[in-house]
């Protein structure tokens, strides 16, 4: 079947995080317009083979519109990928050897190892603490979290991705239904901002958290998209925040506590984390949970959850 737009997309005609029609289109652009080829080009890693299907014209009548919710905040595409198209996007369109060679560059996390010592210590009563990385990319994660000995598991929608952190003997899952009341703790770093339906995949998640399990969701803080848009139309700081394809969710503060919310989840409060010092932390571990953990709470975009 020929990639057309019917097969390709679907339209979200209300909020992807609280279900409301309320909305005000900040811009709308076909991605035929002129001068629009040079936004999409602000994406590096794109292949040669999504170029050719751009050029062709399956592709390049798409619509890049973005509206704000008027209920909760969220900046969202109205126009996404469906099945198919991401499909196409993770394992054509993104040149996989670029996007290899820059994940492999990329220093190792001092910050996640801090997340992940943090939740080994607050479930040090269990003999052995599990974890997902939902959107585990090349394993980086994953890694850090094996070599601290805790027991680790993986989802990824590109098979290339997942037959690397295969070899680094992670589980990779499949049918999240084995997994309900399984996690102690679900990372999910950079991944909602990517996706059709962030309110049913958050769901399923918190299905899989044990009762006093935690998710962490980490995305990146488009509070300023509708400045961005009105003072710069089509930039590449535009495109940092919403793009086509790949960041179709700009999230606020609210509107990430909102999606947990509506799922179920109860965002952690300053008093929820002190209570979670009650096993003892070192100093740096005391100022990782404040620094981190409260000051995001407030304003940022990187929250922890936990079942409600």
């Amino acid at each position: 079947m020929p990639d057309t737009k019917n097969n390709l997309v679907i339209d979200r005609p209300v909020c992807p995080v609280c279900k409301s029609p309320k909305r005000t289109i900040l811009i709308s652009v076909k991605h035929n317009s002129d001068g629009f080829l040079d936004f999409i080009k602000f994406e590096k890693f794109y292949s040669k083979e999504f170029y050719e299907s751009y050029t062709s014209g399956a592709i390049d009548d798409l619509l890049f519109e973005i509206a704000e919710c008027g209920n909760c905040g969220l900046a969202y595409l109205t126009e996404v990928l469906n099945d198919n198209g991401m499909e196409m996007l993770y394992n054509k369109w993104l040149d996989k050897e670029l996007l290899k060679d820059y994940y492999s560059q990329q220093e190792y996390s001092s910050y996640e190892e801090s997340i992940l010592k943090v939740i080994k210590k607050h479930f040090k009563h269990k003999e052995k603490v599990n974890v997902m990385d939902f959107g585990a990319g090349y394993g980086n994660f994953c890694s850090i979290s094996t070599k601290l000995g805790i027991n680790t598991f993986a989802f990824d929608l590109s098979t290339d991705k997942n037959d690397h952190i295969n070899s680094m003997g992670v589980t990779i899952i499949n049918n999240f239904e084995k997994y309900k009341g399984y996690f102690d703790f679900i990372y999910v770093n950079q991944v909602f901002e990517h996706v059709a339906d962030p309110f049913g995949i958050l769901s399923n998640l918190a299905q899989c958290l044990t009762e006093k399990g935690i998710l962490y969701v980490a995305v990146p803080n488009a509070k300023d998209t509708k400045s961005t848009v009105k003072a710069e139309g089509l930039s590449q700081n535009l495109f940092r925040l919403l793009s086509p394809h790949q960041h179709v969710n700009g999230f606020n503060n609210n509107s990430l506590k909102q999606l947990g919310i509506n799922v179920g989840l109860k965002p952690l409060s300053m008093l929820d984390f002190f209570g979670m010092l009650n096993s003892s932390f070192n100093l740096n571990e005391l100022k990782f949970i404040l620094k981190k953990g409260l000051k995001n709470s407030s304003v940022g975009t990187s929250l922890f959850f936990s079942r409600a």
